[in-house]
């Protein structure tokens, strides 16, 4: 496994991967647990800094398409783990809650308290 690139650059990459897509998230690892940073928060990387300050690892995108009447979910672990089984079974086995992950983003970006 290579040194991990820094948050503000894996948060470009999932800008970039979301501009063609419904939603993208990055997945962030915890020893029992996962938490997402969704292309749709407001302040993406401010949120994976914090949940990295947590302790949790930047494994790989997850990238969501609409297609007829549902979403179809594809995911890409980052450079940095491209070389490691466990990263892309990780990614894989995310893909069975998709539905609900999609339902995070919606909630995350719904919860942001109001400007006054």
């Amino acid at each position: 496994m290579r040194s991990m690139r820094n948050t503000a650059d894996l948060v470009n990459e999932m800008i970039r991967e979301a501009k063609t897509a419904y939603l993208a998230a990055i997945a962030v690892g915890f020893e029992t647990d996962t938490k997402f940073v969704f292309s749709s928060d407001r302040q993406p990387l401010a949120e994976l800094n914090r949940l990295v300050k947590e302790g949790g690892s930047p494994v790989g995108l997850l990238r969501f398409e609409r297609e007829d009447a549902g979403v179809q979910g594809s995911y890409r672990p980052f450079e940095e783990y491209a070389d490691q089984d466990w990263a892309g079974k990780y990614l894989a086995g995310l893909l069975d809650h998709a539905d609900e992950i999609i339902g995070m983003s919606r909630k995350a970006s719904a919860s942001v308290p109001n400007a006054y």
